[in-house]
Formats: structure tokens, C-alpha cells, sequence
């Protein structure tokens, strides 16, 4: 069977992006293949979005402590 799936490489081994229907500890065949650039602009566009939606959810982005928000909404 042949079957493509898409996997991040961290901390030594392939991690899928999706699940994966194989039954646990079965031994596959890898050929690592680089998937093509995203041209900048899509990027940017993925990076903003990603952006807008850690606001939406909690109100801040992600380098941002709750005790940081609070500061800055006493300074304004």
C-alpha cells in the first residue's frame, strides 16, 4: 500500500500533520520529499491571519502576558 502523507521533523523523528491509519509500532518506508516555497505574500497572509485569531481568542498575541495587556490598557 501506498499512502502520502505530510509530516513535520522535530526532535528526531516525523511527526504527521493528520492522523494516520496504521496500527501502532508498523514499520514504513520513508522518502522525504520538500514540499514547494510558499511564495511570500501567501505567507504574510497565513502569518496575519494566524495573527488575528490569537487576538480573537484571547485578546492578546502570543508574546503578550494577560499582566502585560493590563498594563498597557492602564497606559492608554
Amino acid at each position: 500500500m501506498i499512502q502520502s502523507i505530510e509530516a513535520v521533523f522535530g526532535d528526531g523523528v516525523f511527526k504527521p500533520t493528520e492522523s494516520v491509519s496504521l496500527p501502532e509500532n508498523q514499520r514504513v518506508r520513508l522518502i522525504v520529499e520538500m514540499p514547494p516555497a510558499m511564495p511570500l505574500r501567501d505567507w504574510l497572509a497565513t502569518a496575519l491571519e494566524f495573527n488575528r485569531a490569537m487576538v480573537a481568542k484571547d485578546g492578546i498575541l502570543p508574546d503578550c502576558t494577560p499582566e502585560i495587556r493590563a498594563e498597557r490598557h492602564r497606559a492608554e
